[in-house]
């Protein structure tokens, strides 16, 4: 790995949206060499205001097409569902080389939406249009889908995390009509953030996070709501009992509910397609265990602990909680943070490395034994000034 950080391609930059992902994206953008300015937008006077005491942006403008007049990059940071429309807002605004991209989980209907924002510019005269513009077609082609794969178990601006990127993968949908330029520097700017640039289809995109994310989601608020049901029939025996594996598979029926729908909406075709796929398999299960081919489901069992296995971050013994500690390739900074887990007792019981591809940056991934042992971590890691977060699962 290089020992320097990469210089930004971009000198000015525009974030639009500044919850967890918006806010971490402007403070790690901040940090790169050759970045002159960050500019941060968002539609709650009361969130902008957070930012501004928390050192997110170097300026701030609740007037989003205000926000994105000069800038090289726009970031979108804003629920799926709007992406289409804010895009058309900002059209105007958008100068002739600006590059465009968004940090959304769904990616086919937002570019259906984006597209159709621009074509609504096609044939519109110089007066609709502000000094510098440029024609519809060209700002289309240099809007790159983006999905940032990370997280934290935490939301909003307090969150906001600038080395939240290190070592994760940052999925890119170009389209056939892509600006080469605009990839290829978007591409250079998220690998200088400390990611790891995929890039996918659209539509693959939506199909992959359907099974590895949307499903997940689904499956365990539905698992869920059918054990409260149990618990108003039979008391609360069924979570009191309810032990390690029960709260690891139901663990994001504790999100958002208004983001989940608004991402159900927009990715509906890929997710019908995974449930679908998910209740074949569901009712063949059911049908073994009801004819008693105990073979049959022992076979089931054997492929999942297989794939299961197969996994990048894998679980070896028990119910493991992955934590995430971006570092950089510096000596001593690996025993710094393994010695005062073992200090407070803290076991790890599997170690991993994630490597930035271009920098001397990456991320320490640490298993530890439930959440409670996760969560006492956390917060001796913090107390050290050691970033660290949770990887959603």
């Amino acid at each position: 790995m290089s020992s320097t950080t990469p210089t930004s391609p971009f000198r000015r930059v525009t974030v639009v949206g500044c919850g967890l992902v918006g806010g971490s994206v402007a403070l790690a953008t901040a940090a790169l060499p050759g970045v002159e300015e960050v500019v941060v937008s968002d539609v709650d006077a009361g969130t902008l205001a957070r930012a501004a005491e928390l050192g997110i942006g170097s300026r701030h403008e609740p007037d989003a097409a205000v926000a994105v007049d000069g800038a090289d990059l726009v970031v979108l940071c804003t629920p799926v569902g709007v992406t289409g429309k804010l895009f058309l807002s900002l059209v105007p605004s958008l100068g002739p080389r600006t590059v465009v991209t968004d940090v959304g989980s769904v990616k086919s209907q937002v570019l259906v939406d984006v597209e159709g924002s621009g074509r609504r510019w096609h044939g519109s005269g110089p007066s609709r249009l502000s000094s510098g513009s440029a024609r519809a077609s060209d700002v289309l082609s240099r809007f790159i889908g983006g999905h940032p794969m990370a997280g934290s178990e935490r939301t909003g601006v307090e969150a906001a995390d600038g080395t939240l990127f290190q070592g994760a993968t940052w999925i890119l949908t170009p389209t056939a009509g892509a600006d080469v330029r605009a990839f290829e520097e978007l591409s250079a700017f998220l690998r200088a953030l400390g990611a790891r640039v995929l890039a996918v289809e659209p539509a693959l995109h939506d199909r992959l996070v359907a099974i590895a994310s949307h499903l997940p989601q689904v499956l365990a608020s539905t698992l869920m709501d059918e054990a409260a049901d149990a618990a108003a029939r039979t008391g609360e025996a069924v979570l009191t009992v309810a032990a390690g594996g029960f709260r690891d598979a139901t663990r994001v029926a504790g999100s958002d509910p208004d983001l989940w729908v608004g991402i159900l909406t927009q990715n509906r075709d890929a997710v019908l397609e995974a449930l679908d796929g998910f209740l074949s398999r569901l009712h063949t299960v059911r049908d073994q265990v009801d004819a008693g081919d105990w073979d049959g489901v022992r076979g089931l069992l054997t492929r999942a602990r297989a794939a299961r296995e197969r996994l990048p971050s894998k679980e070896r013994a028990g119910r493991l909680v992955d934590l995430v500690i971006p570092i950089s390739d510096q000596p001593g900074v690996l025993a710094e943070v393994t010695t005062a887990l073992g200090e407070a007792g803290v076991n790890i019981e599997d170690l991993a490395m994630r490597h930035a591809t271009t920098s001397a940056r990456g991320a320490l991934l640490v298993a530890v034994d439930g959440d409670e042992t996760a969560d006492r971590a956390l917060a001796l890691l913090r107390g050290r000034g050691i970033t660290a977060h949770l990887e959603p699962r």
